[in-house]
Protein backbone atom coordinates (compact mmCIF):
# COMPACT_ATOMS: atom_id res chain seq x y z
CA UNK A 1 0.00 0.00 0.00
CA UNK A 2 1.55 3.31 -1.07
CA UNK A 3 1.21 6.50 0.91
CA UNK A 4 -1.33 9.09 -0.31
CA UNK A 5 0.20 11.97 -2.25
CA UNK A 6 -0.84 14.35 0.55
CA UNK A 7 1.19 12.43 3.14
CA UNK A 8 4.40 14.50 2.68
CA UNK A 9 2.42 17.73 3.18
CA UNK A 10 0.53 16.32 6.16
CA UNK A 11 3.83 15.12 7.61
CA UNK A 12 5.42 18.57 7.20
CA UNK A 13 2.41 20.15 8.92
CA UNK A 14 2.60 17.63 11.72
CA UNK A 15 -0.54 15.44 11.61
CA UNK A 16 -0.57 11.82 10.42
CA UNK A 17 -2.80 8.80 10.82
CA UNK A 18 -1.60 5.65 12.50
CA UNK A 19 -1.72 4.00 9.07
CA UNK A 20 0.54 6.65 7.58
CA UNK A 21 2.97 6.35 10.47
CA UNK A 22 3.10 2.59 9.93
CA UNK A 23 3.92 3.20 6.27
CA UNK A 24 6.82 5.32 7.47
CA UNK A 25 8.09 2.41 9.56
CA UNK A 26 6.63 3.34 12.94
CA UNK A 27 5.64 0.42 15.17
CA UNK A 28 3.04 0.43 17.95
CA UNK A 29 5.85 0.61 20.48
CA UNK A 30 7.32 3.64 18.65
CA UNK A 31 3.99 5.42 18.89
CA UNK A 32 3.55 4.60 22.55
CA UNK A 33 7.04 5.87 23.35
CA UNK A 34 6.46 9.11 21.40
CA UNK A 35 3.15 9.68 23.21
CA UNK A 36 4.68 8.94 26.61
CA UNK A 37 7.57 11.34 26.01
CA UNK A 38 5.29 14.10 24.72
CA UNK A 39 6.83 14.17 21.23
CA UNK A 40 3.41 13.27 19.82
CA UNK A 41 -0.13 13.92 21.06
CA UNK A 42 -3.31 12.04 20.23
CA UNK A 43 -5.70 14.19 18.20
CA UNK A 44 -8.44 11.54 17.97
CA UNK A 45 -8.57 7.80 17.62
CA UNK A 46 -6.12 6.74 14.93
CA UNK A 47 -4.53 10.19 14.46
CA UNK A 48 -1.43 11.69 16.08
CA UNK A 49 0.25 15.08 15.87
CA UNK A 50 3.48 16.80 16.79
CA UNK A 51 3.21 19.41 19.50
CA UNK A 52 4.05 22.10 16.90
CA UNK A 53 1.54 20.85 14.31
CA UNK A 54 -0.41 23.29 12.16
CA UNK A 55 -3.37 24.52 14.24
CA UNK A 56 -5.90 24.43 11.37
CA UNK A 57 -4.94 20.87 10.43
CA UNK A 58 -5.20 19.67 14.04
CA UNK A 59 -8.64 21.29 14.38
CA UNK A 60 -9.92 19.66 11.18
CA UNK A 61 -8.78 16.19 12.22
CA UNK A 62 -10.08 16.66 15.78
CA UNK A 63 -13.51 17.50 14.33
CA UNK A 64 -13.58 14.12 12.61
CA UNK A 65 -12.37 15.10 9.15
CA UNK A 66 -9.56 16.69 7.19
CA UNK A 67 -8.66 20.10 5.78
CA UNK A 68 -10.53 20.35 2.48
CA UNK A 69 -11.66 22.52 -0.38
CA UNK A 70 -10.05 25.96 -0.67
CA UNK A 71 -8.30 25.61 2.70
CA UNK A 72 -6.50 22.52 1.39
CA UNK A 73 -5.67 24.20 -1.93
CA UNK A 74 -4.06 27.05 0.00
CA UNK A 75 -1.91 24.62 1.97
CA UNK A 76 -0.85 23.07 -1.35
CA UNK A 77 0.32 26.54 -2.40
CA UNK A 78 -2.58 27.85 -4.48
CA UNK A 79 -3.60 31.52 -4.33
CA UNK A 80 -6.87 31.67 -2.42
CA UNK A 81 -8.98 34.80 -1.76
CA UNK A 82 -9.07 35.74 1.91
CA UNK A 83 -12.78 34.99 2.32
CA UNK A 84 -12.13 31.37 1.26
CA UNK A 85 -8.97 30.68 3.24
CA UNK A 86 -9.97 29.04 6.51
CA UNK A 87 -12.44 26.61 7.99
CA UNK A 88 -13.12 24.21 5.12
CA UNK A 89 -13.35 20.66 6.45
CA UNK A 90 -14.47 17.40 4.84
CA UNK A 91 -15.70 14.76 7.27
CA UNK A 92 -15.84 11.01 6.91
CA UNK A 93 -19.12 9.26 6.21
CA UNK A 94 -20.59 7.58 9.26
CA UNK A 95 -22.99 4.79 8.41
CA UNK A 96 -25.69 5.92 5.98
CA UNK A 97 -25.55 9.55 7.04
CA UNK A 98 -24.31 12.14 4.57
CA UNK A 99 -21.05 13.58 5.93
CA UNK A 100 -21.12 17.20 7.10
CA UNK A 101 -18.79 19.91 5.83
CA UNK A 102 -17.47 20.33 2.30
CA UNK A 103 -18.41 17.72 -0.29
CA UNK A 104 -16.87 17.22 -3.72
CA UNK A 105 -18.76 16.75 -6.93
CA UNK A 106 -18.37 13.12 -7.94
CA UNK A 107 -16.93 10.29 -5.84
CA UNK A 108 -16.21 11.07 -2.21
CA UNK A 109 -12.98 9.38 -1.08
CA UNK A 110 -12.38 8.20 2.45
CA UNK A 111 -10.58 10.60 4.78
CA UNK A 112 -7.12 9.02 4.63
CA UNK A 113 -4.94 12.10 5.15
CA UNK A 114 -5.17 15.20 7.31
CA UNK A 115 -5.21 17.33 4.13
CA UNK A 116 -7.13 16.50 0.97
CA UNK A 117 -5.23 15.98 -2.26
CA UNK A 118 -5.47 18.68 -4.94
CA UNK A 119 -8.08 16.82 -6.98
CA UNK A 120 -10.49 16.27 -4.10
CA UNK A 121 -9.94 19.80 -2.82
CA UNK A 122 -10.66 21.27 -6.27
CA UNK A 123 -13.80 19.15 -6.68
CA UNK A 124 -15.02 20.51 -3.32
CA UNK A 125 -14.18 24.08 -4.36
CA UNK A 126 -16.38 23.67 -7.44
CA UNK A 127 -19.30 23.35 -5.04
CA UNK A 128 -18.25 26.00 -2.47
CA UNK A 129 -16.88 28.81 -4.64
CA UNK A 130 -18.54 31.51 -6.73
CA UNK A 131 -17.95 31.56 -10.48
CA UNK A 132 -15.10 34.03 -10.01
CA UNK A 133 -13.60 32.02 -7.16
CA UNK A 134 -13.51 28.88 -9.28
CA UNK A 135 -11.72 30.55 -12.18
CA UNK A 136 -9.25 32.28 -9.84
CA UNK A 137 -8.45 28.96 -8.15
CA UNK A 138 -8.13 27.14 -11.48
CA UNK A 139 -5.76 29.86 -12.74
CA UNK A 140 -3.54 29.42 -9.70
CA UNK A 141 -3.55 25.61 -9.80
CA UNK A 142 -2.53 25.72 -13.46
CA UNK A 143 0.12 28.40 -12.98
CA UNK A 144 1.74 26.44 -10.15
CA UNK A 145 1.72 23.21 -12.12
CA UNK A 146 -0.49 21.47 -9.55
CA UNK A 147 -2.68 20.24 -12.41
CA UNK A 148 -3.13 20.51 -16.17
CA UNK A 149 -6.21 21.91 -17.88
CA UNK A 150 -7.05 18.37 -19.01
CA UNK A 151 -6.95 17.25 -15.38
CA UNK A 152 -9.19 20.13 -14.24
CA UNK A 153 -11.69 19.26 -16.95
CA UNK A 154 -11.60 15.61 -15.90
CA UNK A 155 -12.06 16.53 -12.23
CA UNK A 156 -15.07 18.67 -13.17
CA UNK A 157 -16.91 15.90 -15.00
CA UNK A 158 -19.57 15.47 -12.32
CA UNK A 159 -20.19 19.21 -11.83
CA UNK A 160 -23.14 20.94 -13.55
CA UNK A 161 -22.54 22.10 -17.13
CA UNK A 162 -22.61 25.76 -16.02
CA UNK A 163 -19.66 25.15 -13.71
CA UNK A 164 -17.74 23.04 -16.24
CA UNK A 165 -18.05 25.91 -18.72
CA UNK A 166 -16.13 28.20 -16.35
CA UNK A 167 -12.91 26.41 -17.30
CA UNK A 168 -13.17 28.08 -20.72
CA UNK A 169 -12.32 31.33 -18.92
CA UNK A 170 -9.12 30.04 -17.30
CA UNK A 171 -5.90 31.88 -18.18
CA UNK A 172 -3.28 30.50 -15.72
CA UNK A 173 -2.57 34.00 -14.37
CA UNK A 174 0.39 34.47 -12.05
CA UNK A 175 -1.72 36.20 -9.40
CA UNK A 176 -5.27 35.76 -8.22
CA UNK A 177 -5.63 39.54 -8.25
CA UNK A 178 -4.86 39.54 -11.98
CA UNK A 179 -7.50 36.87 -12.47
CA UNK A 180 -10.10 38.93 -10.61
CA UNK A 181 -9.44 42.10 -12.59
CA UNK A 182 -9.33 40.23 -15.90
CA UNK A 183 -12.65 38.49 -15.26
CA UNK A 184 -14.40 41.63 -14.06
CA UNK A 185 -13.27 43.75 -16.99
CA UNK A 186 -14.12 41.08 -19.54
CA UNK A 187 -17.58 40.81 -17.98
CA UNK A 188 -17.94 44.49 -18.96
CA UNK A 189 -16.85 43.56 -22.52
CA UNK A 190 -13.51 45.28 -22.18
CA UNK A 191 -10.65 43.67 -24.10
CA UNK A 192 -7.84 42.88 -21.72
CA UNK A 193 -4.68 40.79 -22.18
CA UNK A 194 -2.55 39.27 -19.42
CA UNK A 195 1.22 39.15 -18.91
CA UNK A 196 1.97 41.30 -21.96
CA UNK A 197 5.55 42.14 -22.92
CA UNK A 198 6.21 45.80 -23.70
CA UNK A 199 9.79 45.98 -24.85
CA UNK A 200 11.83 44.26 -22.17
CA UNK A 201 9.13 44.72 -19.59
CA UNK A 202 6.17 42.50 -18.76
CA UNK A 203 2.97 44.02 -17.39
CA UNK A 204 0.16 42.26 -15.55
CA UNK A 205 -2.74 43.45 -17.69
CA UNK A 206 -3.07 45.57 -20.81
CA UNK A 207 -6.39 47.10 -21.83
CA UNK A 208 -6.46 48.00 -25.49
CA UNK A 209 -3.14 49.49 -26.61
CA UNK A 210 -2.09 51.80 -23.80
CA UNK A 211 -3.84 51.18 -20.46
CA UNK A 212 -1.56 49.16 -18.17
CA UNK A 213 -2.93 47.70 -14.94
CA UNK A 214 -0.54 46.38 -12.32
CA UNK A 215 -1.92 44.30 -9.44
CA UNK A 216 0.32 44.81 -6.43
CA UNK A 217 -0.35 42.11 -3.88
CA UNK A 218 1.84 42.57 -0.81
CA UNK A 219 3.24 39.05 -1.29
CA UNK A 220 4.95 40.14 -4.51
CA UNK A 221 7.17 42.77 -2.91
CA UNK A 222 10.45 41.56 -1.47
CA UNK A 223 11.22 44.99 -0.01
CA UNK A 224 12.03 48.55 -0.93
CA UNK A 225 14.29 47.59 -3.82
CA UNK A 226 11.52 45.65 -5.55
CA UNK A 227 9.05 48.47 -4.88
CA UNK A 228 11.43 51.05 -6.34
CA UNK A 229 12.03 48.87 -9.42
CA UNK A 230 8.27 48.71 -9.99
CA UNK A 231 7.92 52.46 -9.75
CA UNK A 232 10.85 52.99 -12.13
CA UNK A 233 9.13 50.70 -14.62
CA UNK A 234 5.89 52.67 -14.21
CA UNK A 235 7.69 55.95 -14.94
CA UNK A 236 9.28 54.48 -18.06
CA UNK A 237 5.90 53.24 -19.32
CA UNK A 238 4.31 56.63 -18.64
CA UNK A 239 7.10 58.37 -20.54
CA UNK A 240 6.44 56.02 -23.46
CA UNK A 241 2.80 57.12 -23.61
CA UNK A 242 1.10 54.45 -21.51
CA UNK A 243 -1.40 55.12 -18.75
CA UNK A 244 -0.41 53.03 -15.71
CA UNK A 245 -2.85 52.15 -12.93
CA UNK A 246 -1.50 50.30 -9.90
CA UNK A 247 -4.04 48.44 -7.79
CA UNK A 248 -3.60 46.98 -4.30
CA UNK A 249 -5.20 43.89 -2.81
CA UNK A 250 -7.57 46.03 -0.74
CA UNK A 251 -8.68 48.08 -3.74
CA UNK A 252 -9.42 44.98 -5.82
CA UNK A 253 -11.04 42.88 -3.11
CA UNK A 254 -12.75 45.50 -0.92
CA UNK A 255 -13.19 48.63 -3.04
CA UNK A 256 -13.82 47.27 -6.53
CA UNK A 257 -16.90 49.38 -7.45
CA UNK A 258 -14.88 52.61 -7.11
CA UNK A 259 -11.89 51.09 -8.93
CA UNK A 260 -14.08 49.78 -11.73
CA UNK A 261 -15.71 53.18 -12.22
CA UNK A 262 -12.26 54.81 -12.46
CA UNK A 263 -11.13 52.26 -15.07
CA UNK A 264 -14.36 52.68 -17.03
CA UNK A 265 -13.83 56.46 -17.08
CA UNK A 266 -10.35 55.94 -18.53
CA UNK A 267 -11.77 53.65 -21.21
CA UNK A 268 -14.57 56.08 -22.06
CA UNK A 269 -11.95 58.81 -22.40
CA UNK A 270 -9.99 56.61 -24.78
CA UNK A 271 -6.93 56.35 -22.56
CA UNK A 272 -6.52 52.75 -23.73
CA UNK A 273 -6.32 53.61 -27.43
CA UNK A 274 -3.31 54.56 -29.48
CA UNK A 275 -3.74 56.60 -32.63
CA UNK A 276 -3.79 54.43 -35.74
CA UNK A 277 -0.39 55.68 -36.86
CA UNK A 278 1.35 54.80 -33.58
CA UNK A 279 -0.02 51.34 -32.90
Amino acid sequence: CSMPMTAPLARSLGVLSVTQLAQLGWTRDDRRAALASGRLVRVRTGWLARTDAHVEVVAAVRSGGCVACTSALRLHGAWVPTHLVRGHVRRARRGDRRPSGCRPFGPTPAVASAIDDVETAFRCALRCGTDEDIVVLADSVLHLGLATLDALERWSTHAPARIRALLDRVDAAESGLESMVRLRLRSRRIRVRTQVRIGRRRVDLLVGDLLVIECDGAEHHAGWEAHEADRERDRALTAAGYTVVGLTYRQIVEDWPAVEEHLLQLVRRGAHRASRGTR
